[in-house]
This record gives C-alpha cells, sequence and structure tokens, in this order.
C-alpha cells in the first residue's frame, strides 16, 4: 500500500506540473526516485535490486529519446522514477499504456487545434526520416518551430497506474 501511495503521489504531482508549467521539475523526479527505491527496499528485504534495474532500463530507453528530441528531459527522468516503482519487467506495459495513453492525448489535442492533418503529415514525415535513416522524411523533434506537443507526463502516469492494476509481462503477449 505505501508503495503504490508513493507512485500515486508521484505520478499526480508530474501530471499537475506537467499541465501548469509544462516542465516536471527535478525535485519531484529526484524524490520519486528515492521513495522507489526505500519502498522497494521494503519490497524486497534489503537491496532494491528490481528498482534499480527498472531505473536503469527506463534511463536506457528514456534518454536516446531525449537526445533525439521526442522526449522531455523531464519525460525520461520520471519515467526513471516509475522503473523504480515497476521494476524491469512492469516497464514494458508502462511504455505500451502510456503510448496507447499518450496516441489518444494527440490525437484529441491535434483535433481541439483542428490540425490533426498537419500532426498526420508531420507524424508521417518524421518516421520515415528515422526509418531511413534520414534519406526522406524530415527531421522533426520537440523543438522544431511550431511543434505540437502534448504534456507527457500524464500518459506516463497513465502507464503506471494501469501497470499497476493490471501488469502484463512479455510472455503474455506472445
Amino acid at each position: 500500500m505505501l508503495q503504490f501511495l508513493a507512485l500515486f503521489g508521484l505520478a499526480l504531482g508530474a501530471i499537475v506540473m506537467d499541465l501548469r508549467d509544462r516542465r516536471i521539475p527535478n525535485r519531484l523526479t529526484v524524490a520519486g526516485l528515492v521513495a522507489g527505491l526505500i519502498t522497494g527496499a521494503l519490497m524486497e528485504g534489503g537491496l532494491p535490486l528490481a528498482a534499480v534495474a527498472g531505473a536503469g532500463l527506463a534511463f536506457l530507453i528514456g534518454f536516446p529519446l531525449v537526445a533525439i528530441g521526442a522526449f522531455g528531459a523531464g519525460d525520461a527522468k520520471l519515467l526513471a522514477a516509475v522503473g523504480t516503482f515497476v521494476g524491469p519487467g512492469g516497464l514494458l506495459s508502462v511504455l505500451i499504456y502510456g503510448a496507447l495513453a499518450g496516441g489518444v492525448l494527440a490525437v484529441a489535442n491535434a483535433m481541439r487545434r483542428k490540425a490533426l492533418l498537419g500532426v498526420t503529415v508531420n507524424m508521417k514525415n518524421m518516421l520515415l526520416h528515422w526509418v531511413t535513416l534520414g534519406r526522406r522524411g524530415q527531421e522533426i523533434s520537440l523543438k522544431s518551430p511550431g511543434a505540437q506537443t502534448i504534456p507527457y507526463a500524464l500518459p506516463i502516469a497513465a502507464g503506471a497506474l494501469l501497470t499497476w492494476f493490471f501488469p502484463f509481462s512479455v510472455g503474455g503477449l506472445l
């Protein structure tokens, strides 16, 4: 119960701050990381290996996305903090649920701004650029002029909370 309350507090704080300021402050992500490590140690009865592995894997996934401009640094740090709560086994679930929630939020945001066609064309160009290693398409990132962005703490939090209640494993998908 303590672990869930800490994860819920992290998720709620990140959502509020990202919606309000479009930033997720370090003080929140560091506090979440520490809370995840402490509750992980209590749950494991010693060294929180699963929590450390979850944060490490989230770091390995999140920061390359920051480097290519697909993710904000606060989002990557939030993902690492969430990784301490779900461990490496739950991270795939967080990412899939989060991607689905992020897709719904992105479509809703584009429709609200009456920019669905433009966002769809940009997404096609960006994916084409990635798949062809820059030979076709267009390089688009969060820093591109006129980029349509969403506060991604909400999808990460949704992914984390859905994973808490409805986890799945890689073996369950095959």
